[in-house]
């Protein structure tokens, strides 16, 4: 007789369409029950497969068998064995015979997860679950004790503070949502990061919190030593130092050192050439210039100029630079946004945008150059100007439609860096006119 949970698990994940166990006919030797699987149609019957299982289940599995099969649906190709017989012994693995037509030939010999296998998986997954509900909850806690932190002494950073609390706050309530139905890696954050690292990510954010609110300036160690306040607290972060950076700054829009870091966190360089103005700096045509990541959130930066360029590449920065004449008589600004469009990247263009009367937008002819052609878009449409850009092969399009249905085209056909195609003055003279 087959217990009511196997004949309840095999019917929901090892029995194919229209299949039935047939039951009556299950055959009980030493331990292991044989039984055959039947298809039925309306004019048809047949045997179709033969599976062969133990019930005597002694606990815990091997850890072998439970990398073997992660899922009911996994088959694996294995040869029987004194080690496979006690897997089948024990419920953890079924063995599975598919018959050809006459009812009668092996077609194909497989091992599947059995009922005690698939127990025990089910009870790690739910152990597993509750272990994420728990650190969810732990983190939710942790950001209600920290979210009224007092700010005194650090008021210029009341903004700051204010945008990363938002951040921190959706992320709460993102937390809630998955203690109350199923954990899952949050949508604010890496998508590739697993959740305990997420965990550590927004231990992190907590930990910057705090400090910026309480220290004028620290350093990498004090962040980790200050929230976690044990020995080796200050190391708590390290592991992920630099992805942990650049996910804050993404989330925040602004470098850390705003916040109050003022080691290990990294200075962004962005490369120009043309008329730019800020109330600290002044910058005039003649040659390639560089300004900071924190100069562009501390300061504003405007310009004269007529024609913004933003370019993916510096090495075509580099080109436009050296001829100085043309910069200055199109009165152009050229910006390179060196393959990423970084927190200060967008800043400063959306600044500058609105000081000008076209852009022209010039990336690599790739996937990663139609992204940043597309976002370095986005950044310039609140602004009422004339929005061009460079298509293969080489003449411009003002239209984002004609613009990416261009770039796919030319992606199926060949993709090419900026540089391979750079043209020159009376082309650029052109782009800027038509």
């Amino acid at each position: 007789m087959i217990p009511i949970e196997w004949n309840d698990y095999l019917n929901n994940y090892i029995l194919l369409k229209h299949e039935t166990l047939h039951v009556l006919d299950a055959v009980e030797n030493k331990d292991m029950i044989e039984v055959d699987v039947i298809k039925r149609t309306v004019r048809t019957r047949r045997t179709t497969a033969k599976l062969t299982f133990g019930l005597t289940d002694r606990g815990k599995p091997p850890e072998k068998v439970v990398n073997l099969f992660p899922s009911p649906y996994a088959r694996r190709q294995l040869s029987l064995t004194d080690e496979t017989y006690e897997w089948m012994r024990n419920g953890w693995v079924i063995r599975e015979y598919r018959l050809g037509k006459d009812e009668r030939t092996i077609k194909k010999e497989q091992y599947r997860m059995g009922l005690a296998l698939f127990q025990y998986q089910q009870k790690l997954g739910y152990q597993k679950e509750q272990d994420n509900k728990q650190q969810l909850t732990e983190w939710i806690n942790a950001w209600q004790k920290v979210q009224h932190a007092s700010t005194k002494g650090v008021s210029q950073r009341t903004d700051l503070l204010n945008r990363l609390a938002d951040q921190l706050a959706l992320l709460a309530e993102e937390a809630q949502y998955a203690i109350d139905h199923n954990t899952y890696r949050f949508k604010q954050l890496n998508a590739s990061w697993r959740l305990k690292k997420q965990v550590t990510f927004l231990h992190f954010l907590l930990a910057l919190y705090q400090i910026s609110a309480a220290e004028s300036h620290f350093d990498w160690k004090q962040i980790g030593a200050r929230y976690y306040r044990v020995i080796g607290g200050s190391k708590m972060f390290d592991t992920y130092k630099r992805e942990f950076i650049e996910q804050a700054e993404q989330l925040t829009e602004r470098p850390l050192q705003l916040f109050g870091l003022t080691s290990l966190g990294s200075i962004t360089p962005i490369y120009f050439t043309g008329s730019m103005q800020g109330r600290n700096a002044i910058y005039q045509f003649g040659s390639m210039h560089a300004t900071t990541d924190l100069a562009v959130f501390t300061d504003q930066f405007s310009t004269n100029a007529d024609v913004l360029w933003l370019v993916e590449n510096r090495g075509v920065l580099t080109r436009m630079a050296y001829e100085q004449d043309f910069v200055k008589e199109s009165n152009s600004l050229v910006l390179a946004m060196d393959g990423q469009l970084r927190s200060a990247h967008r800043q400063l263009i959306h600044d500058l945008a609105a000081c000008v009367q076209q852009v022209i937008i010039w990336t690599d002819v790739d996937e990663a150059g139609l992204v940043i052609a597309r976002e370095a878009f986005q950044l310039t449409l609140s602004s009422q100007i004339i929005i061009k850009w460079v298509v293969p092969p080489l003449e411009t399009v003002s239209s984002f439609e004609q613009f990416e249905a261009r770039y796919q085209q030319a992606i199926r056909s060949s993709k090419e860096e900026q540089e391979q195609e750079i043209g020159g003055v009376q082309q650029w003279k052109t782009w800027i006119k038509n």
